[in-house]
C-alpha cells in the first residue's frame, strides 16, 4: 500500500506536484488526458472524477512500477505506453521507500513492488527507467489545498 488516504497522499507529496494542461474528457470517463511537458497522457483521477478542470492543472502524478532498471545517465522520458500507463526515466531526486520521486522532466512519484529478484533500490541521484503499471494516477491540487472546481462570482448564490 503506497498510501493512507487521498489528503494524506497530497500532503505528503505535494512539494512534487506539475503543471500541465488537462483537456475535455468522455462523459463518464474517470481518466484524465493531460499535457504535460512534451507527452500526453492519460491519468486516473484520485480526487474525484471531474475535479479537474479543462485548461491548466496542477497535479500529483503518480504509478506504480514492478521492475525497473538502474541505469546510466540519459534524457529524461514521460510517455504513454498505453491507457493510464507511462514510459518513464530520469533521476531519483527524493526515495521514502517504497517511494521514490523521479525527474522524467516533471515529478513522478512513484511506487516500486520489489519481488526480490537481485534488482537494487534506486540510490537518491541515480537514474532509474521503467515502464508503469496500470493506472498511472493523478492527485488533482488547489490553490489553499480546496480540490473543488472553482466558481464564477456570478454563480455563487
Amino acid at each position: 500500500m503506497f498510501e493512507d488516504s487521498v489528503e494524506g497522499f497530497i500532503a505528503r507529496w505535494r512539494d512534487h506536484a506539475a503543471d500541465g494542461v488537462a483537456f475535455a474528457r468522455a462523459e463518464g470517463s474517470p481518466l484524465l488526458e493531460v499535457a504535460l511537458g512534451e507527452a500526453v497522457v492519460q491519468l486516473f483521477e484520485r480526487t474525484g472524477p471531474y475535479e479537474a478542470p479543462t485548461g491548466p492543472v496542477r497535479l500529483i502524478v503518480h504509478a506504480v512500477a514492478s521492475a525497473w532498471t538502474t541505469t546510466e545517465d540519459g534524457p529524461p522520458v514521460l510517455a504513454a505506453v498505453g491507457p493510464a500507463r507511462l514510459r518513464v526515466a530520469g533521476r531519483v531526486v527524493e526515495r521514502e521507500a517504497p517511494l521514490v520521486v523521479i525527474d522524467a522532466g516533471i515529478p513522478v512519484v512513484l511506487g516500486l513492488e520489489r519481488d526480490d529478484d537481485g534488482t537494487a533500490w534506486p540510490e537518491v541521484g541515480g537514474w532509474l527507467a521503467c515502464e508503469t503499471l496500470a493506472p498511472a494516477q493523478a492527485f488533482v491540487l488547489r490553490h489553499g489545498g480546496d480540490r473543488r472546481p472553482p466558481v464564477a462570482a456570478d454563480e455563487q448564490v
